[in-house]
Parts: C-alpha cells; sequence; structure tokens
C-alpha cells in the first residue's frame, strides 16, 4: 500500500435479488471513503460505509485505526475503534487494542498486515471480546489489476462473527493511451459474512467503481 491514499467507492449490491427475504429490496447503493497514511511514528488507516435507499441513508458505519511504533520492526501497538447505525439502531462503541504485524515488498506493489486485538464492545453483558483481522493489497500486471481486501474474526458476547470483503480492482490509467491523472478503477467486492446482522452464512458481491486521490 502506498504511503498515502485516499479513495472514494460505489457499489451497486446484488445481495437484495439474492437474499430478498431477509436483506429486502432497498439499500443497493454503498458507498465507501479510506483514508490511508503513514508517518514518521506508524499509520492511521479509516473508512467511513453508507448504504442508500429511496428515503435515505439507512445505514452508516466508520472504523478509524491507528499502528504506533518508535522503532524499526514489523511490530506496531494498534489502536482501534468501531461504530455506527442501522436504522434507528446504534451499534455499541467498539474500542480495541493490541498488536499488528505488518510487511510489504521492496516496491510497495504488495502488503499484508495481522492484528489481535482485545475487544471491549461496550453495553454488552459480556463487553470483554477478541478480535482478529488481516488485510492485503497486491497490484497485478503492472498495476492494471489490483487485488486487496480484510478479513475479521471476532466474539461478540456468546456468537462468533466472520467478515471479509475481497475486492479487485481494474486501474484505468495503467493501460496505454489513458492518462496517469484518469485515477478511475472498475471491479467487485464480494461481501462474506456469517453471523454479522442475521444467522447463517451471506455472499454478496457487488459492480463498482473507485476513484483514488493523488
Amino acid at each position: 500500500m502506498p504511503a498515502r491514499s485516499q479513495n472514494v467507492q460505489l457499489h451497486y449490491r446484488t445481495g437484495q435479488w439474492l437474499y430478498p427475504d431477509t436483506l429486502g429490496k432497498d439499500a443497493r447503493i454503498l458507498s465507501t471513503v479510506e483514508m490511508f497514511r503513514m508517518d514518521p511514528w506508524g499509520d492511521t488507516f479509516f473508512f467511513v460505509d453508507m448504504t442508500y435507499t429511496p428515503q435515505g441513508v439507512n445505514y452508516a458505519y466508520w472504523e478509524i485505526a491507528r499502528n504506533l511504533k518508535f522503532w524499526d520492526a514489523p511490530f506496531a501497538a494498534h489502536l482501534e475503534y468501531n461504530g455506527g447505525l442501522l436504522g434507528s439502531i446504534l451499534f455499541n462503541h467498539s474500542w480495541l487494542a493490541g498488536v499488528n504485524y505488518a510487511i510489504a515488498s521492496k516496491d510497495g506493489s504488495k502488503s499484508f498486515s495481522l492484528s489481535a486485538m482485545y475487544k471491549y464492545i461496550q453495553g454488552l453483558s459480556k463487553p470483554s471480546n477478541f478480535q482478529l483481522t488481516a488485510i492485503w493489497n497486491m497490484n497485478l500486471a503492472g498495476g492494471k489489476c489490483t487485488f486487496s481486501g480484510f478479513v475479521d474474526w471476532w466474539r461478540q458476547g456468546d456468537k462468533y462473527i466472520f467478515l471479509s470483503q475481497p475486492q479487485f480492482w481494474v486501474n484505468l490509467n495503467a493501460f496505454e493511451g489513458i492518462g496517469d491523472s484518469f485515477c478511475l478503477s472498475v471491479g467487485t467486492e464480494v461481501e462474506l459474512n456469517s453471523n454479522l446482522f442475521y444467522k447463517g452464512f451471506y455472499v454478496i458481491p457487488t459492480l463498482a467503481v473507485k476513484w483514488t486521490f493523488r
């Protein structure tokens, strides 16, 4: 992952076709804003997801994470906050702290990180939990394609939740005849989740576009 990266994504979710009895027929449009910045003391990452219905926004969620280190090693102290709302229902505040391990290729085309965290979920009868998170980013075919995403697995009270969102992008500005400043990518995301909002396992693909700011 580059030292600085910001992007805006727009997804058309097909889950309403695949699971209309569970997910309903609305909220097909999802927007994501991401920011990643490195500095001499570590790095900061955040993202904001929102879904839209004909009546307006019905889901908003954000995470902000900080890796902090004062040494030359692949390990860092990790701090994180998660929160949001679904309709009129607020998600409980989640505070996370742990250790992050990150590696990257010398040219920056590939990166991987793993975080092991204590997770305090406010308002639960069993607020003390844990979470494991893996994040990857790979530029392929000379930068023409990018394969990225994350995997989360955590305990939330009496249940265990799995969530992964692998993405595949075709970066148009990497093709001959298209200027470097045209930072549009087209691709897909596949959300894989188990026990996130509903019982069972769900596979929800999207059609997506992304604009990366430089």
